[in-house]
């Protein structure tokens, strides 16, 4: 990477390879067999470590304020290879940038959390300088700020959903918390009774039934390999329920042979459990057609060559969007291709095994929902339908009782 006057650094990551398994263009180690799982685990390593210099030669605009010196130390800082300064924090805001530096420089630090963090101090920091206000104390935090941070939100050009509203107001309730904890203030107001904001409930996903999965899977593609092989990587998720980060670990290696089938094992990036799935034909052939080794592709490119190959099976399919803007709630007809993303996949398996009978405390195994509520909000399932699958069971416990 080059930062500043186009200066080449060196940074250490302590990992040490054998010279003859290395991928000079790439960066990255080559897939030798017998070391695939320890090569595929330091390749992400070191993927990890590109994402932290890419985000800090972001976050100093592009590089423009960022000197070698500097860049060395917040990459040595939020790889955890060396512990950032402390001083007390004697602002909210001063609270907020060693907050966020330490969850960066944790050994277990996700990354979608620690940006999470960064996303919302940036919101403040903004609303912060349109009340002519360079920072934030711990005694700001109170019913008007909650009033005028809130209205700030949804106002253009921010127009702010409800939902991402009350996503940033509990981030700032949680920065509160853990400053209070560390008897940086003794201001309680933020946790009064409405203090949050409620979230709305919204349709902006779609999902794809059984019916419109098997014409996915017989659309000829052969002549556009990229598309096929997005299709293809789809249908692993739509019959796995598995996260799109957790795709690549469906491999020859994390097959179990049970009597009942093979059943696939994998440790999931987001929250570190461990699932186990049935793998079905349509996975068991799109594994053996790959010889288990599946295609590798980036999240950007995943969503927009999916709706390419959706708009093909699914261009006369429209559903109603339900979504909030600036506070309002707002509802549209749109193109179901449209609306087709990765994430698609994992609701797909959700909704259609619910709707085909799979009790949703068995789903949950999988799809790591820690309640029914939070199941039944996640999968796409109208009241007439799950009307429909109530009377469906209820008879069958009725014929049971006869």
């Amino acid at each position: 990477m080059t930062i500043a006057k186009k200066k080449r650094v060196s940074f250490s990551t302590g990992i040490r390879v054998n010279p003859k398994h290395w991928n000079t263009k790439a960066a990255r180690l080559k897939m030798v067999r017998g070391k695939e799982k320890e090569y595929r685990d330091i390749n992400k390593r070191l993927a990890a470590f590109s994402e932290i210099a890419q985000d800090i030669y972001i976050e100093y605009d592009n590089g423009k304020r960022l000197d070698r010196n500097t860049f060395l130390e917040q990459l040595a800082y939020r790889s955890g290879r060396k512990d950032p300064p402390r001083s007390a924090a004697t602002t909210l805001f001063g609270f907020i940038e060693q907050f966020i530096e330490t969850e960066q420089s944790k050994p277990t630090a996700k990354r979608g959390t620690w940006k999470k963090y960064i996303t919302v101090f940036n919101h403040l920091r903004e609303f912060a300088a349109d009340q002519g206000k360079e920072s934030l104390d711990f005694s700001d935090i109170n019913w008007e700020f909650r009033s005028q941070f809130i209205n700030w939100l949804y106002s253009p050009p921010r127009s702010h959903s409800q939902n991402n509203a009350a996503k940033i107001i509990t981030v700032t309730k949680q920065f509160m918390s853990e400053a209070g904890k560390r008897g940086l203030h003794s201001n309680t107001i933020y946790n009064q009774t409405g203090f949050g904001l409620r979230r709305t409930k919204v349709k902006n996903k779609v999902r794809l039934t059984f019916a419109e999965l098997e014409d996915l899977a017989a659309v000829d593609l052969s002549d556009t390999p990229r598309l096929e092989r997005v299709r293809d990587l789809f249908l692993v998720g739509c019959f796995t329920g598995a996260r799109f980060s957790d795709w690549h670990k469906v491999s020859r290696e994390h097959i179990l042979k049970e009597p009942e089938g093979e059943l696939l094992q994998i440790v999931t990036k987001k929250v570190g459990n461990r699932v186990v799935i049935p793998v079905f034909p349509i996975l068991k052939g799109i594994l053996d057609k790959y010889e288990y080794q599946l295609p590798d592709i980036s999240i950007q490119k995943f969503n927009a060559y999916i709706k390419e190959v959706c708009q093909l099976v699914l261009k006369d399919s429209q559903f109603q969007r339900i979504y909030s803007k600036g506070g309002q709630t707002k509802t549209e007809i749109v193109e179901k291709w449209e609306r087709v993303s990765s994430h698609a996949a994992r609701r797909s398996f959700a909704s259609n095994f619910w709707e085909a009978g799979i009790p949703a405390a068995l789903l949950m195994q999988i799809t790591g929902h820690a309640t029914e509520k939070q199941f039944f909000e996640y999968i796409d399932i109208s009241q007439e339908q799950a009307a429909r699958q109530f009377a469906k069971m209820a008879l069958e416990v009725l014929k049971k009782r006869e």
